[in-house]
């Protein structure tokens, strides 16, 4: 009995010499692991046809949130911010994003793949394509 305490005690000792040398950050949060689509993604490329749209913008974010809701976060150069907010759904197998969103009185919807934390938004407006490139911050 009495080696078995210190058999025990031995081992606790070692373990909590051992655990402060694990750094859990390295490996990222639960919701990393889990949920790694959960993010906020910036606009890095914006285009009208030929038009560059990022010229007009100070930033324009996208925020994946728990529960499936999601933002649209863009301010205009000497405008305010603005947040219009949504809803997605999130495909783990086949990392599909899909969402629905409502600007200027039209309801759009576009589903895109995530990968590597990236995303396109490609959408045809009138006679020209829009296309948004996203990456995770």
């Amino acid at each position: 009995m009495k080696r078995k305490i210190i058999f025990l005690t031995a081992i606790l000792t070692l373990i909590l010499l051992l655990l402060p040398a694990c750094d859990a950050r390295q490996y990222g949060s639960l919701k990393s692991l889990t949920k790694p689509y959960i993010a906020q993604y910036e606009c890095i490329e914006a285009k009208l046809g030929e038009q560059d749209l990022l010229k007009r913008f100070d930033y324009i974010e996208i925020n994946l949130e728990p529960k499936n809701k999601m933002q649209v976060i863009y301010k205009p150069k000497d405008g305010k911010k603005n947040i219009v907010e949504s809803r997605y759904s999130f495909d783990v197998k086949s990392h599909e994003l899909t969402a629905e969103i409502g600007i200027l009185g039209y309801n759009f919807k576009e589903a895109t793949v995530v990968e590597n934390g990236k995303f396109t938004v490609s959408k045809t407006i009138g006679d020209r394509q829009l296309i948004m490139k996203f990456k995770a911050k």
